[in-house]
């Protein structure tokens, strides 16, 4: 087992570091804060560096806070309505000139602003800004969880590997793949970077009360044991946490037993009738390294375990 362990590491550095190399000057190592299973890391907007952002793959549009929109005199274009977990509202939207990750960038970027000094941050820090999925598509993004470490990179993913591989569709912007609850009902999960959780060894996903119920059809003893409190754009809510025995997708990639299934009310996006569930940074920690390819929807996971 230890050799076997060893020899994935080693798969999967070689992996990284092929990438790396074959970017050349593009590859630029960054490293992150990692909070409450979030992803903060540096960012460059404009005429501004080192501005603390959020990485989150659930959102398909990228943001700033108020404050930075203010400092930068940045004019509204446009009014666009943000959908979230809570609720909707009416955000503005603005455009950057410029915005960057360590080298990797995008000009004329339209993005929305909002009040985000309600957001969780890392040691008291304040976010100024969401990096989106609208940013993201554009790159192969590496994450090594274990050295706090996110490359930015313009290549595509050969799927061709002795690592694990998730497939995954981009809906409406966001990361979406399919797996089997309890053996039972197959529904989609998207992939959401922006949900946090405290560390657990536990593996959680979030599913709709439409896929609960069907669920509890099968298994009448499935009840909530906990509840958690969620926020989002909209507001509060309240969590109903219920045990599953397995979550796994077609070709075994995920393949979970015992995990914990947080059940989403019907308010926000989840009261939308083709809503789906998500899985955050909380399942792919458990592997340690992994490498997405927003492009190709290929995702491939490093040598940990669910």
């Amino acid at each position: 087992m230890f050799a076997m362990k060893n020899k994935l590491l080693h798969s999967l550095f070689l992996l990284l570091a092929s990438l790396v190399l074959a970017t050349g000057a593009r590859a630029q190592v960054i490293k992150f804060d990692y909070y409450e299973g979030l992803i903060f890391l540096k960012v460059g907007v404009n005429d501004q560096d080192s501005l603390l952002f959020l990485m989150d793959t659930g959102a398909n549009a990228s943001a700033i806070d108020n404050t930075l929109a203010d400092k930068l005199k940045l004019k509204v274009t446009q009014k666009d309505t943000v959908e979230g977990t809570a609720g909707k509202m009416i955000a503005q939207m603005v455009k950057l000139d410029k915005i960057n990750a360590g080298k990797a960038y995008l000009n004329d970027l339209t993005v929305t602003r909002q009040d985000l000094g309600h957001m969780v941050a890392p040691r008291g820090q304040k976010v100024s800004g969401i990096l989106g999925t609208d940013f993201l598509k554009h790159y192969t993004v590496t994450i090594d969880f274990l050295k706090h470490e996110i490359n930015f990179l313009k290549i595509n993913l050969d799927e061709r590997t002795t690592m694990p591989v998730l497939h995954f569709t981009m809906d409406n912007g966001i990361p979406r793949t399919t797996v089997t609850i309890n053996g039972a009902v197959t529904t989609d999960l998207r992939y959401d970077s922006g949900a946090s959780l405290l560390p657990t060894n536990t593996v959680y996903i979030n599913i709709t009360e439409d896929i609960f119920q069907k669920l509890k059809a099968i298994d009448s003893t499935l009840k909530p044991h906990d509840y958690f409190k969620g926020t989002g754009i909209g507001g509060n809510v309240s969590l109903p946490v219920v045990g599953a025995r397995s979550v796994k997708n077609k070709n075994g990639s995920i393949d979970a037993i015992d995990i914990e299934m947080i059940v989403q009310p019907r308010q926000g996006y989840f009261a939308r009738k083709d809503a789906v569930g998500f899985f955050s940074n909380n399942l792919l920690e458990k592997f340690k390294r992994v490498a997405i390819d927003f492009n190709s929807g290929i995702m491939i996971l490093g040598p940990g375990s669910l």
